[in-house]
């Protein structure tokens, strides 16, 4: 963990003040934390995903060319699913929000090893999931990943999609850019710049992993087309909702 990120979190700790609808008078937002967001209820799917994790975690094999500084240095594939994807609760959370949303479809873009992909996969197995821009190397393991949980509706795509083209109406979008905020700004500044419907809803990966990564956080929720955004530290939740009233967040979670 980078020294920045450790300053950042501790001031998360000691900030974040929001917590079982604490201080939040919006009825519909009040809703989505304590019912969605911080259910800690069970659904039939997390068996399936808790064993895949934990099959993972146990896991030595080493994948090549997939670290972000040294191309050519293999690293544990374990240690590669902690950088890339999203812990357990941070992807059982995408599972209730898919449930509440009920987008048409979901868009993933960024290099996640599969995990992240199985948990919106397995919220509604028919809502499509197309995965974007994800590392060559890395493939292999997603594809083993999704078979080994028996989940046939997402769809693996090489590099970025074309965004002016792309339908965003009802759509439910996770990018996962942790280590490189300029090819989060671009996909964001294209999203924004899509000519047609905004999505339903935006996750951000990494908000908090570095400065530029703020700031790109910071320049999409100003945006009008985001209602409300929620700053979970981990990721951050941006509402395109257009009934909304404009409001931000940081939530102890």
């Amino acid at each position: 963990m980078s020294l920045f990120r450790l300053k950042r979190q501790i001031s998360y700790w000691l900030n974040a003040r929001h917590r079982r609808g604490h201080g939040i008078h919006s009825p519909y937002l009040f809703g989505l934390l304590t019912n969605v967001i911080e259910n800690d209820g069970n659904y039939y799917a997390y068996e399936t995903i808790d064993g895949v994790w934990a099959s993972l975690m146990r896991s030595n094999v080493k994948v090549s060319g997939s670290t972000s500084t040294h191309e050519d240095v293999p690293e544990k594939l374990k240690l590669l699913v902690r950088r890339f994807d999203l812990l357990p609760k941070y992807g059982k959370m995408l599972f209730r929000l898919i449930n509440e949303f009920q987008p048409k479809h979901i868009v993933c873009i960024g290099p996640v090893t599969g995990m992240t992909s199985l948990y919106l996969a397995k919220a509604d197995s028919r809502i499509s999931v197309n995965h974007y821009d994800g590392k060559k190397e890395l493939l292999p393991v997603t594809k083993y990943l999704l078979d080994t949980a028996g989940v046939e509706n997402v769809k693996i795509h090489d590099g970025l999609p074309d965004f002016y083209a792309l339908d965003m109406k009802d759509a439910f979008v996770v990018l996962s850019y942790p280590e490189d905020s300029v090819r989060c700004r671009e996909v964001i500044q294209n999203i924004v710049r899509n000519p047609g419907e905004k999505p339903k809803a935006i996750v951000v990966n990494g908000i908090h992993e570095s400065q530029e990564m703020e700031e790109i956080w910071s320049e999409l929720t100003t945006n009008q087309f985001v209602r409300v955004s929620l700053d979970f530290f981990t990721l951050g939740l941006a509402i395109c909702l257009p009934d909304l009233q404009k409001e931000n967040f940081v939530i102890r979670y």
